[in-house]
């Protein structure tokens, strides 16, 4: 009897530790098509990553649409980059390309059309772009709103638009209320500048690579980080970057082991088309409770699951040993 317990005790550890190993991958299973799930590692702490999704989540949903900046914040994204541009009449949309027809079934350059007429056209190629048939060109306003419900940073790459126009911009994120908040992306320093003297957070963007040049405009002209591609810069140039506490913004990190590479090597935010921090939570819930309760829900599943594990493997090793009368 005493042995047939045993015996039953070393099954049942073992069926626990299988359950507690698989969890995780199980979760997965519920992802989005094309999102990828990041997890603790002995290289990683998921916690203290902040994740920035690319135009949305534009791996699982077309890009710069209200669809992939929802999808972004119910998987967890703490932030969301969004491509901006005005329009003939000074609305300023979400859309990457300079021409309508890289995306929607319209034809036309954004800056050459009324809003009016753009929001007419609906979006037609992107991520899973099937599941999306009713998507049409957002403006900075509802995307900013989606970010708000959400809890998400707001991060603007300035896509096309001079340094007069951005006078626009400034009102509608003073409007909004992210002037101080939101982070903007650009390679043009008169834009930069002109969002830096209205108390907004500056990113010069020096893609493809990080140079010393790069470095010395960032700090000459006062802005708080740089852009970047997943090529991170030599120990030399990290070194100068990270002791001028200038922050990062790698674009495009979108493997787990490139944000394990970016983690190691000091820079805690990435921004991706595809990663995420957990499976999408349902739409019909208040987003900003539930994302957060998601969020330490994992961080409490994965400390005791830490725990367990140690403690049923050694269980698991003694009841074993016991067992076979070792």
């Amino acid at each position: 009897m005493k042995h047939n317990m045993k015996t039953m005790l070393t099954v049942l550890l073992a069926a626990l530790l299988l359950f507690a190993a698989v969890t995780p991958a199980l979760a997965a299973d519920d992802l989005p098509k094309g999102a990828l799930l990041l997890q603790d590692s002995d290289f990683m702490k998921v916690n203290e990553v902040t994740v920035i999704a690319h135009r949305g989540l534009s791996a699982c949903a077309p890009e710069n649409t209200l669809a992939a900046m929802k999808l972004a914040g119910r998987c967890g994204c703490d932030g969301c980059e969004i491509d901006v541009q005005p329009t003939l009449d000074q609305r300023w949309v979400c859309f990457s390309d300079l021409n309508l027809s890289a995306s929607t079934d319209g034809v036309g350059l954004i800056s050459a059309l009324p809003y009016d007429k753009i929001s007419e056209y609906h979006i037609t190629r992107g991520g899973n772009v099937d599941k999306y048939p009713n998507e049409k060109v957002p403006t900075l306003e509802e995307a900013v709103a989606v970010c708000q419900l959400y809890g998400m940073k707001v991060v603007l790459t300035v896509r096309n638009g001079s340094a007069d126009q951005i006078d626009s911009l400034i009102l509608v994120m003073k409007t909004l209320g992210v002037m101080k908040t939101a982070t903007v992306i650009s390679a043009n320093r008169d834009i930069l500048n002109k969002i830096q003297q209205n108390g907004g957070r500056a990113v010069y963007n020096a893609t493809p690579v990080i140079t010393h040049l790069s470095i010395d405009i960032a700090q000459q002209n006062g802005y708080v980080g740089l852009a970047t591609s997943t090529v991170l810069p030599g120990a030399t140039l990290m070194a100068r970057v990270l002791n001028n506490n200038l922050e990062l913004y790698p674009f495009d990190v979108d493997s787990v082991q490139k944000a394990e590479h970016m983690y190691n090597a000091g820079v805690k935010t990435i921004i991706s088309n595809c990663l995420v921090k957990h499976a999408p939570t349902p739409e019909n819930v208040s987003a900003n409770v539930l994302t957060r309760f998601t969020r330490l829900f994992n961080d409490i599943f994965n400390f005791f699951a830490k725990i367990f594990r140690k403690i049923s493997l050694q269980m698991l090793f003694e009841s074993a040993k016991s067992s076979f009368g070792l």
